[in-house]
C-alpha cells in the first residue's frame, strides 16, 4: 500500500492505495504516527530535510518549473534552528535573522508545527526515514497534467481542474467517494485534491519512475533527503 498525505488545520488527510492505483481509501488522522503500518511509500506535502540557512534547491528548482502564478505555493522552508527552538513568530525572525539575515513570514510560521512533526518522526523512527518522501501539490499535479494548473485550488476553475485530472485516473466517482468517507472531519477540497496528487506521486515513486528536485542526491545535517519528488 500507499499513500498521499496533505496536511489540514487540524491534523492530516490520508488517500490510500496500492501501487497501481486500483483500491482507494480516504482517513483523517490526527498526527503522522497514526499512518498505516507497512506503507511502501507515503508522499507527504511537508518540507522534509531542513537547511542550516538560506533557501534549499529542491524548493528553487520546484518553483523554476511552476513559474508565474503557481511557483509562489512553494514557501520558502524554514531553518533547523527554528524548527527545532522557535516558539513564537518573534524567536523565528530572530533565529533567521542570525542564520542568513531573513526575516519569516507568519504564513510560513503557520506551518512550522507540521514541519516540526514530520521531523521529529522521521528522526527517532526509522520505519519513517525508509518510507516518507516529501512533495508537493502543484508540482505534482504539473507532472500529472504536463503542465502547471491555470486557476489558484481554491477557485471554482480550480477545483474543477484539478478532479477532473483526478477523475481521469482515480474514476470519475472517486473524489466524492472519498470526500464522503471524510466529510465529518471537515476537510477542505482542496486539502483532499492535494492528497490524490500525492499518492499520484507515490505511486511513481513506487515503480521508480518519478522525478526528484534536485537530481543529484541532497542530505541536511541529520542525513534527511533534501528533496521534492513528482
Amino acid at each position: 500500500m500507499i499513500a498521499g498525505v496533505d496536511g489540514t488545520s487540524r491534523g492530516w488527510v490520508v488517500v490510500l492505495c496500492n501501487d497501481d492505483l486500483e483500491y482507494l481509501e480516504a482517513r483523517f488522522i490526527q498526527y503522522l504516527t497514526g499512518l498505516p503500518h507497512g506503507l511502501r511509500v507515503a508522499a507527504v506535502d511537508v518540507p522534509m530535510g531542513l537547511p542550516e540557512r538560506g533557501d534549499r534547491e529542491a524548493d528553487r528548482l520546484a518553483r523554476r518549473v511552476l513559474g508565474e502564478p503557481r511557483r509562489r505555493s512553494v514557501f520558502t522552508c524554514p531553518i533547523r534552528s527554528v524548527v527545532l527552538h522557535a516558539g513564537s513568530w518573534e524567536e523565528a525572525c530572530a533565529y533567521t535573522q542570525r542564520a542568513d539575515g531573513r526575516q519569516v513570514s507568519r504564513q510560513k510560521f503557520g506551518i512550522l508545527r507540521k514541519v516540526r512533526e514530520a521531523d521529529e518522526l522521521v528522526r527517532s523512527e526509522p520505519w519513517a526515514l525508509r518510507v516518507l518522501r516529501e512533495v508537493h501539490p502543484e508540482l505534482s499535479f504539473a507532472k500529472w497534467a504536463g503542465r502547471p494548473m491555470e486557476y489558484n485550488k481554491k477557485c471554482r476553475a480550480g477545483r474543477e481542474e484539478r478532479q477532473s485530472l483526478i477523475g481521469r485516473v482515480f474514476g470519475p466517482n472517486a473524489f466524492e467517494s472519498a470526500r464522503e468517507e471524510i466529510r465529518r472531519n471537515r476537510v477542505a477540497p482542496d486539502d483532499l485534491a492535494d492528497a490524490f496528487a500525492a499518492v499520484w506521486t507515490a505511486s511513481r515513486i513506487a515503480h521508480r519512475n518519478a522525478e526528484r528536485f534536485p537530481e543529484t542526491q541532497m542530505v541536511d545535517s541529520e542525513g534527511i533527503l533534501m528533496h521534492i519528488w513528482a
